[in-house]
């Protein structure tokens, strides 16, 4: 059983690593650092008896409770990176008004027309 303590503490202190990668902006680190969380969860709590989870129960809410902060960081960052590709897209589409009003045609319509002299 104390193994177990051990393994859960250790994957909330991965927890608290992950969460400020993720702060960070980090998100490759804290994808490696969710693996092995993951991995260390499965580990401390497979085949586990009910009157043992009651045991190291502290522990599993506090995981839970560090769970929901990463997953409220995550869905930060994506909200994010969703307004940035949007921003990015209207951005790009204003660029091709100005080239189109600048007289630049699409490639295709160059494409289009057959050189006589050549």
């Amino acid at each position: 059983m104390a193994t177990r303590s051990r393994m859960l503490d250790e994957a909330i202190t991965i927890g608290r690593r992950e969460l400020d990668s993720l702060v960070a902006g980090d998100v490759f680190e804290a994808e490696k650092l969710a693996h092995s969380r993951e991995q260390l969860m499965n580990d401390a709590v497979r085949d586990l008896s009910g009157d043992n989870l009651t045991q190291l129960a502290d522990k599993l809410v506090e995981m839970k409770s560090l769970h929901d902060r990463i997953t409220g960081e995550a869905k930060k960052l994506k909200q994010s990176l969703k307004q940035d590709l949007t921003s990015m897209k209207r951005q790009n589409r204003r660029i091709s008004g100005y080239s189109f009003g600048a007289g630049n045609m699409p490639r295709l319509t160059k494409d289009r027309f057959i050189n006589k002299k050549g």
